[in-house]
């Protein structure tokens, strides 16, 4: 069996997964056998069957749970546990399930609106390359052979598969370093450091950042509301947001509350969030209704990750629009030329 840690996706499954058992009156251990079966091998199954097994020999959920922490995110044990203390297990792990599943909602949105750009680019750049690497040098040899004037269009397009063929070695290179770089990033940091990283990025690096806002904002919501304090809180939604420097910050803000500030003046001095969530915070502790607003902050986040998820998607299609724009004056780059030596010829 796999000992792996579950990941973000896994995590929502199996909180979503035990919620139902729980509202439904099944037994959790024979419930999350049956499940078990259903699943396809890996992570989630392993969890599903150790849990089981553990409930089975008469442990509580709690010691279950406590037993197999590895496994498990700390907030989704805190979760777990915290609901099967106030005996609204079901009902808390709905809700996280619900909140963590935003973040693939996002993802798979995005994925579908750039998979027609992204193959479309893939075939129009293969087409171009073979153009510029096999098709331009023929012509090239029909036009210096039978001294033809070239026009602009035409000397633009020797001149770009000139520099294509010098730089295409180089560029095979870097592309290699950059995918072997990917790879052993993706080996050797953790998801918290490699999600960060992915937040520098340009352009979806803001969407990122969007998105563990909107999780942080509901998850901590969900712990404040099952009876969690915020010192023990602010870490674990912040581990839930799977983001390094909200972990670090998050550390930072629980000193800060520790040592008698409130939430509002800790968030705004970890300088990691929006200038104008600190003050929805002031107000919402002088109303006594911080797990509600931290829940309307987080839907605000939704929203706005899912307008910079239609703005990335468009700004896809219109760079793959351009470069098959482009790609269409190949055809007379490469012909006109042929039509002046036609009616010399025919001339």
């Amino acid at each position: 069996m796999s000992s792996a840690r579950l990941n973000g996706p896994e995590s929502s499954e199996l909180a979503r997964q035990v919620s139902s058992l729980a509202r439904s009156g099944v037994p959790l251990g024979r419930g999350m056998e049956a499940l078990a079966l259903e699943l396809p091998r890996g992570r989630l199954r392993d969890s599903f069957l150790e849990l089981a097994g553990s409930l089975e020999s008469g442990l509580s959920l709690e010691q279950a749970i406590g037993d197999h922490s590895h496994r498990f995110p700390s907030h989704l044990r805190g979760l777990a546990i915290a609901g099967a203390r106030t005996g609204r297990l079901g009902e808390t792990l709905a809700r996280l399930s619900g909140y963590l599943g935003v973040e693939d909602e996002i993802k798979r949105g995005l994925r579908l609106r750039l998979a027609y750009p992204a193959l479309t680019l893939v075939g129009t750049f293969s087409i171009f390359l073979f153009i510029c690497l096999v098709v331009v040098d023929q012509f090239k040899s029909i036009y210096r052979d039978f001294n033809i004037p070239l026009p602009f269009l035409t000397v633009a397009l020797l001149d770009v598969a000139r520099i294509v063929t010098v730089m295409l070695v180089p560029s095979l290179v870097v592309t290699g370093l950059v995918l072997a770089g990917w790879l052993l990033g993706r080996l050797v940091l953790s998801e918290a450091r490699w999600r960060s990283l992915a937040a520098r990025m340009p352009v979806v690096g803001t969407l990122w950042r969007t998105i563990t806002l909107a999780e942080f904002c509901h998850l901590l919501g969900v712990l404040l509301e099952s009876d969690l304090s915020l010192t023990e809180a602010i870490p674990l939604a912040a581990e839930g947001a799977r983001d390094a420097e909200f972990e670090a910050a998050a550390r930072r803000m629980a000193g800060d509350v520790t040592g008698g500030a409130s939430l509002a003046r800790a968030m705004a001095d970890a300088r990691i969030f929006p200038p104008g969530l600190p003050r929805l915070i002031h107000w919402a502790e002088y109303h006594m209704s911080i797990p509600e607003v931290l829940h309307m902050a987080g839907s605000m986040f939704e929203a706005r990750a899912r307008a910079q998820a239609d703005i990335v998607g468009v700004i896809a299609a219109g760079i793959c629009m351009l470069f098959v724009i482009l790609q269409m004056l190949v055809i007379p780059a490469l012909f006109l030329p042929l039509i002046t030596l036609i009616s010399r010829l025919s001339g």
